[in-house]
């Protein structure tokens, strides 16, 4: 069967039936609108991809759910992208926020008091460091650094926390001991 000569409604009208080639065809005419859509508000090229994805699934899985009467099918799945889209940012706004405060809440003041006045600020001058060195990573992979580091959390307890999956901590964590090897390489004592 050739798709090429259907309207779009006849199209979510084959979908509806459970033709996936149907749905094909509409990926094809809809989703370079729908990604453009969600870049242009995300400005995230992986986001506006998840944004795509999700709004074709949503085609597929609430495809009986389109009612002409209400609209075009143009209509419809812009409405949906731009749902979806906006729940993305929300979304990322929250995962944010979660870091930010993770982050802070997990920063630990290392213990400057001692015997020796000398000790107190080398330590403080040590912690400084760090701080500062941590301060150039990005939100998400300081807070893994430092709910590992300062928390004493497990990779799996830290995806667990920030709800991300175990590979994104893993990948987080490797990067960013790597850049905070390279920002602490002056300080560190020839061996």
């Amino acid at each position: 069967m050739s798709y090429g000569a259907l309207s779009e409604e006849q199209l979510i009208a084959l979908v509806q039936q459970g033709d996936r080639d149907a749905l094909g065809e509409l990926y094809d005419r809809r989703s370079k609108a729908v990604f453009g859509f969600a870049l242009h508000l995300l400005r995230d090229m992986a986001k506006a991809e998840e944004v795509t994805q999700e709004v074709f699934l949503n085609v597929w899985l609430k495809a009986r759910t389109f009612d002409p009467s209400r609209g075009g099918f143009n209509t419809w799945v812009m409405t949906m992208a731009h749902h979806k889209a906006i729940d993305q940012m929300r979304r990322i706004q929250r995962q944010r926020t979660a870091l930010e405060e993770a982050a802070q809440d997990s920063l630990v003041h290392l213990d400057t008091s001692s015997d020796s006045p000398l000790m107190g600020a080398q330590k403080a001058q040590e912690a400084e460091t760090v701080r500062k060195a941590l301060e150039t990573l990005p939100a998400e992979q300081r807070t893994v650094i430092t709910l590992a580091y300062y928390q004493g959390l497990s990779q799996s307890e830290i995806a667990t926390r920030l709800k991300q999956p175990l590979g994104t901590v893993k990948t987080r964590m490797r990067l960013a001991i790597q850049k905070l090897r390279v920002a602490l390489a002056p300080f560190q004592e020839p061996t």
